[in-house]
């Protein structure tokens, strides 16, 4: 059986990445896989004009068609205004696959419209639709895993939502959850850790490409905010955000500063405050680290996150580097046995093929190669 997929932000890091694979890797080779992939369109935003453009074929794209509008390197697309524009280009298809590897905030609307109207299913690297819509949204988008597969929105695409799924399954609802679950955070606090100045962490933080385009979108604390109240919906706890207590990495004054060079620049008033910080942890055999908790051992969860005092030989507290980690405590993981999971917290490669990961799910008869 062929898997027929629609990819939305194919002109992006993760898209051109995803692209780039399926043909590297012959997903699309029927002599290499019994469910081969094939490209049937592509969407996503063109030029400094942020022309909406997609492309389609029936008959599927070619590795060719397919790899130059990936790299913006055609005129050859149709333009749309809105998603219903593609939606209605595809009704003819049955079991489609859309992959939203875009950070859309205000795409919710069309994953409810693809699921609740359609018979196409979902993989999505875009946390959005599931952290910035209420719970109920939560739940109707995500109530039947064969037809929305969303583990690339925290970590990458590590185990730890398709874990929690299956805790949740077994009746064994996570009593605690905590870990790290930014990429940029840990790369700060780990070369806090070595003495650096926070503001010249920051910047080479985001000349590295490791922060948002806006390097507080990062430091707000509100990304994995909304990774953690994916997690624990996830685990079968009805929360809000409003349910989320928030403590960013600098005061929130910072953060009206919309231009970026200025932004930076202010960071090296928090310089003298993170050395400290750093020192007083370190007289007590601990570190620094961006912490998301949650702890549910009293029935209604309390979900925090922000900077912690970890000891340094932790769990934690050993991370380094860009390294996430989750740990999860239940009935049959208690606390000593607790199950965990440490993987990148980011990067275009292991984010493209956790994706690719995700689609074998959505198959409805996968089979391997005998």
């Amino acid at each position: 059986m062929t898997q027929d997929i629609f990819i939305l932000g194919a002109t992006g890091n993760v898209g051109k990445t995803l692209v780039s694979q399926i043909f590297e890797h012959g997903d699309n080779n029927p002599d290499k896989h019994v469910n081969p992939t094939r490209i049937m369109g592509m969407a996503s935003i063109f030029g400094p004009d942020m022309t909406k453009g997609y492309i389609f074929s029936p008959e599927g794209l070619s590795k060719e068609q397919s790899l130059a509008f990936s790299n913006q390197e055609t005129s050859e697309y149709k333009v749309f205004e809105t998603l219903d524009d593609v939606l209605n280009e595809v009704k003819a298809l049955n079991n489609l696959v859309f992959v939203d590897v875009t950070p859309d905030k205000k795409i919710t609307d069309f994953h409810k419209k693809i699921i609740e109207e359609t018979n196409h299913g979902i993989v999505t690297a875009n946390k959005n639709p599931i952290s910035l819509s209420d719970y109920n949204t939560f739940r109707s988008l995500t109530v039947d895993p064969t037809r929305y597969g969303y583990r690339c929105s925290v970590m990458a695409g590590a185990e730890a939502v398709s874990f929690l799924q299956d805790l949740n399954d077994v009746n064994d609802k996570p009593q605690i959850i905590q870990g790290c679950f930014s990429g940029t955070l840990g790369y700060i606090t780990s070369e806090l850790e070595k003495g650096v100045k926070f503001s010249d962490i920051v910047k080479k933080a985001k000349a590295e490409g490791y922060t948002e385009p806006h390097p507080r979108d990062d430091l707000n604390g509100l990304d994995v905010a909304r990774k953690l109240l994916i997690l624990a919906r996830t685990g079968g706890y009805e929360v809000e955000m409003d349910d989320m207590e928030i403590n960013p990495l600098m005061p929130e004054k910072y953060f009206a500063e919309d231009d970026i060079p200025k932004f930076l620049e202010s960071t090296s008033e928090m310089d003298d405050y993170f050395a400290q910080k750093v020192k007083e942890a370190d007289a007590k055999g601990n570190t620094l680290r961006y912490v998301a908790y949650m702890d549910a051992t009293s029935g209604k969860p309390k979900l925090t996150v922000g900077l912690k005092e970890v000891p340094k030989n932790s769990a934690l507290g050993s991370l380094k580097g860009t390294s996430n980690k989750i740990e999860v405590i239940s009935r049959a993981y208690p606390d000593g046995s607790s199950y965990s999971v440490e993987a990148p917290g980011a990067g275009l490669e292991v984010t493209a093929q956790n994706v690719r990961r995700d689609l074998l799910y959505r198959l409805k008869d996968r089979k391997f190669l005998s």
